[in-house]
């Protein structure tokens, strides 16, 4: 009687599997290296980039590289090694003691070598247009591979048998596409444009991009210089300074900023963390103002802005007298 493989029967598979779901955050995990891979290869602070997209072929296929590099810092994973007398050559990771390759790709397919034929296999994969990420388990039997591989010896997984095979770490999870390539094309030039200094970009992302966490990487993107969050700081032409003419303030992380944000009723998704700011604009409460949530600052009350309300200057928020 012939055997039927299924994954399910397959041990290394499902202790491989288990091992990553077992993970304490395992699915932020995934995402969170992803997302440092793909920003480690875009270099915002130097190139300014901040999509997939605006990378070389050569610079794509280095995501992959980062991803495994990254993956197995993250969870803390051994590195394969050569057991004594075996022909086979040691893959990228041990996991529970099976040996596991790590393939990434930002397209629909994976590009499985001729050693890892056969064997377990790490894919994880991320589509920057429709924000999403997967991470899965399979044994990458020749019968689940394309028949015709490509000019490096390499073969896909088909779509036919392979894909209904791979045991699914983690499925079509939100993976956040960079915050400048979220704005529509008229602020992205707005911001990003390469005529302005790079204060003046900070400026006008924290201008333009009100009532969103802005993290760190975006910021030295913009500015495309050393240290981008102190082009934010109180200064002479800084944003905190420029902005709060137009009464646009800056809250971090810090507890004064993170109550201001809740007591006015800044719609974000969560509070901001180390590293990550938000901008968002004040009047001084007028009487038609009077069912609106206030803080108190500068001696006088204030209520976040509606599009009707005239500019004007702003208070000091608390605690960035830098």
């Amino acid at each position: 009687m012939k055997h039927t493989y299924t994954p399910a029967t397959d041990l290394a598979v499902q202790e491989t599997l288990s091992w990553f779901r077992s993970q304490k955050n395992f699915e932020e995990k995934f995402r969170h290296s992803l997302r440092t891979a793909v920003n480690e290869v875009l270099d915002g602070r130097r190139t300014g980039r901040y999509s997939i997209e605006q990378l070389t072929k050569n610079e794509k296929s280095y995501i992959g590289t980062k991803v495994e590099i990254i993956l197995q810092d993250t969870f803390e994973i051994p590195r394969g090694v050569k057991k004594e007398g075996a022909k086979e050559k040691p893959l990228d990771y041990l996991v529970r003691g099976h040996e596991v390759d790590c393939k990434f790709t930002i397209g629909t397919n994976w590009a499985i070598p001729q050693e890892a034929v056969g064997r377990i296999c790490l894919l994880v994969s991320v589509d920057e247009a429709r924000e999403r990420f997967s991470a899965g388990v399979l044994r990458s039997r020749p019968e689940f591979l394309t028949g015709k591989p490509n000019n490096d010896g390499k073969r896909g997984v088909s779509a036919k048998v392979g894909k209904k095979q791979i045991e699914w770490i983690t499925k079509e999870s939100a993976f956040p596409k960079s915050i400048l390539l979220s704005l529509n094309p008229e602020s992205q030039k707005y911001i990003c444009d390469e005529s302005r200094s790079g204060q003046e970009r900070v400026n006008r992302l924290f201008e333009r991009v009100q009532h969103q966490l802005i993290d760190r990487d975006t910021t030295d993107t913009v500015a495309q210089q050393l240290d981008g969050m102190a082009r934010v700081r109180e200064g002479d032409g800084r944003a905190r300074t420029v902005l709060r003419n137009e009464g646009i303030l800056i809250a971090g992380h810090w507890k004064a900023h993170r109550k201001i944000l809740e007591t006015l009723h800044v719609q974000i998704p969560r509070a901001p963390r180390n590293g990550e700011l938000v901008s968002f604009r004040v009047v001084e409460a007028k009487p038609w103002h009077q069912d609106l949530p206030r803080t108190a600052l500068d001696g006088r009350e204030w209520v976040l802005a509606k599009d009707g309300d005239p500019r004007e200057n702003g208070p000091r928020l608390p605690g960035t007298k830098e």
